[in-house]
């Protein structure tokens, strides 16, 4: 049995996608039989608590008070007063933004950053409040984002050096649309927490090959995102019986693009090839507006069932009984190696995915493990013309097979997709302790 503290700004009973790793980590250690302790923030906005009985078994969560401010520096109340929604930045578009725009975002980015700061002075009150309980550790894991996450790892190295620094990159610190004030920040930081950490993770290959390179291999490794297939009766799902086709997420200004599929069924529509009748699409998140104006552009608005922001569990519910799950993410220069979370949990419902990559980058990590996992289809941007046509191809061959009542003919390599346990994950991280 080890001991091991995880540090994560995002943890569960937050209602984010970002809670999902470092939440199921932490349950996969403690099913393992370690002593697993988390810090995280104090839970607000509104929460899921489909976690709620993960968190009962977990030997203790060390909640700190958010130190966040408004835009303008008005404080906001702490705890659990729900957030307001925030505008997505389209990163594809970013430095199309006008000069308003662009200082506001520059001024949130500063204020993330002092506010991460803030957190991490109350984390180290908590170490110097009691050095041996935090020096007892047999591990540290700090999961970024935000940069507080890594900067208590930085502490905790100080402070208790003997411990063993895990600092897992959820994302690497920059990106393309990285503020130009704390853009030198964070590249230091982020080359500062590579020098210091005894262990480095990522959860892609290409993000392992931009955050680290060749400079850290001797302590880099990646460790993919996961799911747990405990979370979701599957078999006892109940199918639509629908030709229906499921969005779950966000969709960041339009960066993540529908609009391909949009485009193939609307095709096929009018070449009489299918009936726009039987069509229908499902979107659960905030970004309704989005989904929307994408499928305004060839007809299809009032083909989508809105579902809003669902728990985690409905949401699980939800994909289960569709026919095919979405995915939408980008591959370009500068931001390979995208690997959506929501991607795992579409692996393990067993479903038909229709995958589809924005950018100008092409064999992305998504339809690499798409291909050797015989998940359903991939259209990537950067091969349009191609994949256009095998899109349409797959969409109308499966419409044929769901007029005779069939279920879509997949050959799922299980062998591929069982990497992709949570379980898999927390031997690995044992592995590196």
């Amino acid at each position: 049995m080890k001991k091991i503290l995880i540090i994560s700004y995002n943890f569960a009973p937050r209602h984010t996608v970002g809670v999902i790793r470092p939440t199921k980590l932490a349950q996969a250690l403690k099913e393992k039989g370690n002593h697993v302790d988390v810090v995280t923030v104090k839970p607000f906005g509104e929460l899921d608590h489909s976690f709620d009985e993960v968190l009962g078994k977990l030997d203790s969560v060390i909640e700190i008070d958010r130190p966040i401010v408004k835009e303008g520096g008005a404080s906001q109340p702490k705890g659990g007063a729900a957030a307001p929604q925030k505008k997505s930045v389209n990163t594809s578009g970013f430095k199309k933004m006008g000069f308003k725009s662009r200082l506001k975002h520059e001024v949130k980015e500063i204020m993330r950053i002092t506010g991460s700061k803030a957190y991490t002075r109350e984390f180290k009150k908590l170490v110097l409040a009691d050095k041996e309980k935090y020096r007892s550790y047999d591990a540290v894991i700090s999961s970024y984002g935000p940069v507080s996450c890594h900067l208590c790892g930085l502490v905790m190295k100080k402070y208790a050096p003997k411990v063993k620094w895990i600092a897992d990159f959820r994302d690497p610190m920059v990106v393309n649309h990285t503020s130009f004030f704390t853009k030198g920040y964070r590249t230091r930081l982020q080359n500062r927490v590579c020098r210091k950490a005894d262990s480095l993770v990522a959860v892609s290959n290409g993000y392992y090959q931009r955050i680290f390179g060749e400079r850290y291999k001797h302590k880099a490794s990646v460790i993919y995102n996961g799911f747990d297939r405990n979370d979701v009766d599957i078999e006892g799902a109940v199918p639509d019986n629908l030709f229906s086709f499921t969005y779950v997420g966000a969709l960041y200004a339009g960066k993540r693009d529908i609009t391909p599929l949009f485009k193939a069924v609307k095709e096929l529509c009018d070449e009489g090839k299918m009936n726009m009748e039987d069509v229908h699409f499902k979107y659960a998140g905030n970004h309704l507006a989005v989904f929307e104006s994408q499928a305004k552009k060839y007809g299809l608005e009032g083909r989508i069932t809105d579902y809003g922001m669902l728990p985690r569990g409905k949401c699980l519910e939800l994909q289960a009984s569709t026919r095919h799950l979405v995915l939408s993410t980008w591959n370009e220069k500068g931001e390979n190696g995208v690997f959506p979370g929501k991607f795992l949990e579409y692996i393990m419902m067993g479903k038909s995915i229709v995958s589809l990559v924005a950018g100008d980058e092409p064999n992305s990590e998504v339809s690499v493990v798409m291909k050797r996992a015989g998940l359903g289809i991939t259209y990537e941007e950067a091969t349009a013309d191609a994949d256009f046509a095998g899109l349409k191809k797959y969409v109308y061959r499966d419409y044929l097979l769901f007029k005779e009542g069939k279920l879509p003919e997949l050959n799922i390599n299980t062998e591929e997709t069982e990497r992709f346990d949570f379980a898999n994950a927390a031997k690995q991280i044992e592995e590196l302790i």
